[in-house]
């Protein structure tokens, strides 16, 4: 009983290592192509100011508008800003 136990678990942490890589490869694709779309990139500097005010971090505005853009793939960069400065304004209220 106990070997299979451990081939079991040994299973799940190659699958779950498995995914983890991949999902690295997808999110390095996606940095490097730019999405995949041909959205314009354009965002008002109103918007990047009051995400850099919420933020007071520029990696970190870069890091949330990558993640939200690879979450919604087929939105625009200003939406994506524009969800981004949503979430961060949400999450402080709460």
């Amino acid at each position: 009983m106990a070997p299979i136990l451990l081939a079991v678990a040994v299973l799940a942490v190659v699958l779950w290592q498995m995914s983890r890589r991949q999902r690295r490869r997808s999110i390095r694709f996606f940095k490097e192509t730019g999405g995949g779309t041909n959205r314009p990139q354009r965002v008002p500097p109103r918007l990047m100011n009051e995400l850099h005010r919420l933020t007071r971090d520029r990696g970190l505005s870069e890091r949330l508008i990558e993640r939200i853009a690879f979450n919604n793939p087929e939105r625009s960069r200003r939406w994506c800003v524009e969800k981004a400065i949503y979430d961060l304004q949400r999450d402080r209220r709460s």
